[in-house]
C-alpha cells in the first residue's frame, strides 16, 4: 500500500503519533491505519509489531471471530502496515457480572483456538533460574529490607529461594494456549453487535492460560475496579465448557495466578521498590507471601 496516495483526499485524524513508533490515523471516521517504520523504532520492538501483522493476516483468513475486521496487513523488511475498520470501546466504568461473562467467553475463544504457524515453535515457557540469579534477586530484597530496618522478616523470603525452581517447574505444567499478551480493557472494542473483540496483538504469544486473567484483573485493580478472582475463574472455566466441552479447574487456574505473582515478584519487584516508603514495600511483600500461602508452594 502507498500510504500517501491511500490517505490523499481522505478525512484523516491523527490518533497517536510516534509514541511507541507507531503512527496511527482515523480514517473517514471508519477504518485505523497503523504504519510502523523499523527505523523509527528501538530494540526488538519492530518484531513485535509484525507478529501483531502475521497474528492479523493468518486470523482474518480464516474468518476468527475475535479479532477487527482486517482490511489490509502487510509486513516487509523495514515497514508494517495495518487497516483495519473502527470500532467503539464498551463502557467498563462498570463492570458487572454481564459483561464479566462476555469478556470470559471472548478469553476462551482466544486461548482455545488453533496456534498460529508462526507461533507454533516460540513457546514462552519461564526459565529455571541459575544459582547466581537466585542470589541475586534474594540480596536485591535484602537491600530493600536495609532500608527500613526490623520492619521485615526475611527468613520467608530465603524459604521461598529454597525452592523457585521447584515453583517455576510446576508452573511451566500450565495448559499452554494463545494468549494476548497484554489483555485490558483499553483493548476491548465492540461491534454493531454488541461482541466483543481484542485489539493490539503485540504481545501475542504461547503463554500458560491463567496469564491473560491475571493481567486482566490486575489492571482493573490498578484501576479502581475490583472483581472477585473466584468468580472470574468460574466464568471463564463455564465459557470454556460451552465451547468444546473441555472441563477445567478454576481452583488450578487460580494457584496457576497466585503462583506466577510469587514468581514475578520475588524476580523483579526488589528493582522497583527501592526508596519507596515500608507501607509500599509492605504491601508487595505481604500480597507475595499471602499468594504462596494460598497456593500452598
Amino acid at each position: 500500500m502507498d500510504i500517501n496516495a491511500f490517505l490523499c483526499g481522505r478525512d484523516v485524524r491523527e490518533i497517536r503519533v510516534g509514541q511507541s513508533g507507531a503512527d496511527v490515523y482515523e480514517i473517514d471516521g471508519e477504518m485505523i491505519l497503523k504504519h510502523v517504520r523499523r527505523d523509527a523504532l528501538e530494540g526488538d520492538k519492530f518484531d513485535t509489531y509484525s507478529r501483531e501483522a502475521l497474528f492479523y493476516q493468518e486470523k482474518s483468513q480464516k474468518g476468527c471471530s475475535y479479532i477487527p475486521e482486517i482490511m489490509d496487513a502487510e509486513v516487509t523488511e523495514d515497514e508494517i502496515i495495518i487497516l483495519m475498520r473502527k470500532y467503539d470501546m464498551p463502557a467498563l466504568t462498570d463492570v458487572d457480572d454481564q459483561i464479566l461473562d462476555r469478556i470470559a467467553d471472548l478469553l476462551a475463544h482466544i486461548h482455545y483456538d488453533e496456534i498460529p504457524s508462526f507461533l507454533k515453535d516460540a513457546d514462552d515457557e519461564m526459565k529455571l533460574m541459575t544459582d547466581d540469579e537466585i542470589s541475586q534477586c534474594l540480596n536485591g530484597w535484602k537491600s530493600v529490607f536495609d532500608e527500613h530496618p526490623g520492619a521485615f522478616d526475611i527468613e520467608p523470603l530465603e524459604a521461598i529461594a529454597e525452592k523457585i525452581n521447584e515453583i517455576i517447574s510446576w508452573h511451566g505444567t500450565e495448559k499452554r494456549v494463545i494468549t494476548h499478551g497484554d489483555f485490558h480493557r483499553e483493548n476491548l472494542l465492540t461491534d454493531g453487535s454488541g461482541a466483543l473483540l481484542i485489539c493490539d496483538w503485540q504481545g501475542v504469544k504461547v503463554a500458560g492460560e491463567s496469564e491473560d486473567l491475571s493481567f486482566f484483573m490486575s489492571r482493573l485493580s490498578a484501576d479502581g475496579i475490583k472483581i472477585d478472582p473466584k468468580s472470574f475463574a468460574e466464568k471463564y472455566a463455564k465459557a470454556v465448557i460451552e465451547l468444546n466441552g473441555e472441563t477445567i479447574d478454576p481452583e488450578l487456574i487460580l494457584k496457576h495466578i497466585d503462583v506466577s505473582n510469587v514468581i514475578t515478584t520475588f524476580m523483579y519487584w526488589h528493582y522497583f521498590l527501592h526508596g519507596n516508603p515500608e507501607e509500599r514495600v509492605r504491601e508487595v511483600y505481604d500480597k507475595m507471601m499471602t499468594d504462596a500461602r494460598n497456593s500452598g508452594v
